[in-house]
């Protein structure tokens, strides 16, 4: 377990230090911030913007995300001041949606129907595995624009490209929990 933890952090750690970041090759073009210019792959603390063709039910989800952008990441910690990442995609859609998701990332995993990539919408769930399936580790909840999630990761609460190279070969899945 440590040795997985150890060559995940290294890879993350070496696209930071490299300048390594998602990119149109990876699916996650630049998208313009209004106070940012770099890339999407890098984290994002800020409050995520309103679209007016989000469904009702993503609206909710996002304002309640985006109330708790740059909150602490701590392990086992379910909200509202800090969270891991299956404490904060539990605690957003009982906030926002009065929907209650099961504890952790692996129980979601289990809990809801399986879609493919090309059929996830904001509000789906992504799902990462450091150690080829066996686990289900890590959770976070797609939002708009191209290959976005929001998470709970070692940086808070941060909106990223689940494309960027520190990612994308981790990914394990994704699920629809609003049919």
């Amino acid at each position: 377990m440590h040795t997985k933890l150890l060559l995940f952090s290294t890879t993350v750690l070496l696209g930071m230090a490299f300048g390594i970041h998602g990119v149109s090759a990876h699916g996650c073009p630049p998208e313009p911030t209004s106070n940012s210019t770099s890339p999407s792959a890098e984290v994002q603390t800020e409050p995520l913007q309103s679209h007016l063709s989000s469904p009702t039910s993503f609206g909710a989800i996002q304002n309640v995300l985006s109330q708790h952008m740059g909150q602490p990441y701590l392990w086992g910690a379910t909200g509202p001041t800090a969270f891991d990442c299956s404490g904060l995609t539990q605690f957003a859609y009982k906030q926002a949606l009065n929907i209650n998701l099961n504890r952790t990332a692996e129980q979601q995993f289990n809990q809801f129907r399986h879609v493919s990539h090309n059929q996830v919408h904001p509000g789906d769930l992504i799902f990462f595995s450091y150690n080829g399936g066996l686990s289900i580790d890590h959770v976070g909840i797609i939002v708009e624009g191209q290959n976005m999630m929001v998470d709970a990761q070692n940086h808070g609460v941060v909106r990223e490209c689940y494309m960027a190279p520190w990612w994308q070969g981790f990914i394990a899945g994704y699920a629809r929990v609003i049919e």
